[in-house]
């Protein structure tokens, strides 16, 4: 199988400070992919050079045919890459309407717009519901769907999720991750970062484990929930504890 993201031997990191370390792995059409680890293995560095914030120092990404790392963030949208990141990032001072109007700037989503912010609207009727408010006076779970909402309204072929349940509520987790489910089909390729083992490994076909900015284990996700080797020396602690009661 062809893959539609191939990453290999990549290094990045920020100033003096390298972080991955000659990071290897791939994406095929399709697929839910999650890339699991502790704090600090390099998982949002990886997003960050995905979506072109941030410069890789060596290696090679290719996409669909395509030197990525040659394409600078917003070339790279209109290739059909959307990231909603870590922290969920909206604009405060712009309503939820706004919010959404602004992930459909490139060309081939603003024909679609009004089809597409329908559907974001039916996903999330919330956002529907408080479309005329302002970002910053919604709750997490709020902006969290809102910037899954506006990483859709992009139109992507691959959409990268940094770690969508942080610092949400265990209802509100659900309700993210349920749409996530809704969203994968056979277009849509999802690469998903996470600290929640458990709501990860529920969506994803297979998975990558991360440690020191090196891919340490890969595999089904069935594999990946019962193996003790990645459970304990790579997830551990709370994690480990989902990974056992999943």
């Amino acid at each position: 199988m062809t893959a539609l993201l191939s990453v290999s031997g990549l290094h990045a990191g920020y100033g003096d400070s390298s972080v991955l370390q000659g990071l290897e792995f791939e994406l095929h059409k399709g697929e839910v992919v999650c890339l699991l680890g502790a704090n600090g293995a390099g998982k949002t560095t990886t997003m960050g050079v995905l979506s072109g914030l941030l410069e890789a120092s060596s290696g090679r990404i290719r996409y669909d045919g395509m030197d990525l790392l040659a394409m600078p963030s917003h070339k790279r949208v209109e290739a059909g890459i959307a990231l909603s990141p870590e922290g969920r990032k909206v604009f405060p001072n712009l309503t939820v309407a706004e919010n959404l109007v602004l992930g459909s700037f490139n060309v081939s989503a603003r024909a679609d717009r009004p089809r597409t912010l329908d559907q974001v609207y039916a996903l999330f009727p919330r956002l529907a519901e408080r479309r005329a408010q302002c970002a910053g006076l919604m709750s997490g779970g709020e902006q969290q769907m809102l910037a899954l909402g506006r990483a859709l309204m992009a139109k992507p072929r691959l959409l990268l999720l940094d770690e969508p349940s942080l610092g949400l509520s265990p209802k509100m987790v659900q309700v993210v991750f349920e749409a996530i489910r809704a969203i994968a089909s056979g277009e849509l390729t999802i690469f998903l970062v996470e600290q929640n083992t458990h709501a990860a490994l529920s969506v994803a076909s297979r998975g990558y484990v991360m440690s020191a900015g090196r891919i340490v284990h890969a595999g089904a996700t069935q594999d990946l929930r019962h193996s003790v080797e990645v459970r304990d020396a790579f997830i551990g602690g709370r994690a480990a504890r989902e990974m056992r009661h999943a």
